[in-house]
């Protein structure tokens, strides 16, 4: 594949995909090539908390149709992310095939059970539980795990874990030392900042005084609803477009119509954009990650930044070859018009839409 004249950062740049990599870049057109005539492309996206869309749901385990929705909203990478369940109904997610065309798996992210009672948030307490590496070691293919540090056992579990995934601290009532520590131990993010955890005071920094302090990445919804604009903006002057990460945090009733839906064994009331349980806690977001880029646009993150959030700086947390157009990384490329509309998706080289 050659794809001529693509605007990449303001430059008129061509490109030459062979066996799913980017292996030529060049500022003079190839022969034989597709002329994009100006048109921007960008790296495809990287969601790394995402529970669902479309009606459908990381527990149900069926990847398939959760991987062409993705794709076809720009999101050619993510990390299927649990809920708080029982041990069974972790391993048949975990154990499902995630082998299909459209957006690519990177691994699962287990969003608990080792979390806080007082911040498990639309989590089903019944099933939290403390951290436990022998029930960590039995499930396959995960990325990340987001836990609450002030857990017993949690810093011997942090040291472990973090040898073979993104550790995040999230869902938790720890205060600023009991993060510090974590860190310490391992600790690399912090799950949907802000939401599910003690605020930043000026005399209490909690978790995110300390994950600023440390720079760690911030992982931050910014679908307009879940953090207002002032805080979007503070968070990105503090943990800047290399640390902070654009999430959807996303559920099953992503791209749906206001209604009833269940989200991790509970019911989930979407209305006006805003899905919660039937208590009034918020339950997720109903956005998709392309939908949070242009919300952080909006709200004034230059175009760029926005997009590096949702794509090479996941990428490098996650320690892939992804989010960014150089040679030799994976040809995975949306192709949007001027009104920031998706046109044309590329995963690993092939034409997905």
């Amino acid at each position: 594949m050659i794809l001529n004249n693509a605007l990449i950062k303001s430059e008129l740049k061509s490109l030459v995909i062979e066996n799913g990599k980017i292996e030529k870049i060049s500022t003079t057109p190839f022969e034989n090539g597709e002329d994009l005539k100006g048109k921007r492309v960008i790296p495809g996206l990287i969601d790394v908390h995402t529970h669902g869309c479309n009606n459908m749901d990381t527990m149900d385990a069926d990847f398939k149709p959760m991987c062409e929705f993705y794709a076809q909203h720009g999101t050619t990478s993510f990390l299927p992310t649990t809920m708080t369940f029982d041990t069974d109904s972790l391993l048949s997610v975990t154990e499902a095939d995630t082998d299909f065309f459209g957006a690519n798996i990177l691994g699962f992210h287990l969003e608990g059970p080792f979390i806080s009672k007082k911040y498990k948030g639309a989590q089903n307490e019944e099933f939290i539980r403390l951290p436990s590496l022998e029930e960590f070691d039995k499930y396959k293919n995960v990325s990340m795990i987001s836990l609450a540090p002030e857990l017993e056992g949690s810093c011997k579990f942090i040291r472990e874990a973090s040898k073979r995934c993104v550790v995040s601290i999230g869902h938790t009532n720890c205060d600023y030392e009991t993060a510090l520590a974590a860190i310490d131990a391992g600790a690399l993010c912090l799950t949907h900042t802000y939401n599910a955890m003690p605020p930043l005071h000026h005399r209490n920094p909690g978790p995110i005084g300390a994950g600023f302090e440390r720079g760690i990445y911030a992982q931050v919804i910014c679908d307009g609803f879940h953090v207002a604009k002032p805080v979007v903006l503070a968070t990105y002057k503090m943990f800047t477009a290399d640390r902070m990460v654009l999430i959807s945090d996303s559920i099953c009733c992503a791209g749906l119509a206001d209604g009833e839906y269940e989200s991790g064994g509970l019911k989930v009331y979407l209305k006006d954009s805003a899905a919660r349980l039937a208590d009034g806690t918020i339950a997720g977001s109903c956005a998709m990650l392309f939908d949070c880029v242009k919300k952080a646009v909006e709200f004034g993150v230059p175009f760029d930044d926005a997009v590096k959030m949702a794509t090479e700086t996941p990428a490098k947390m996650l320690g892939v070859n992804k989010g960014q157009i150089k040679e030799g990384f994976d040809a995975d490329l949306i192709i949007i018009d001027d009104n920031f509309n998706i046109e044309s998706v590329i995963i690993g080289g092939k034409k997905f839409k």
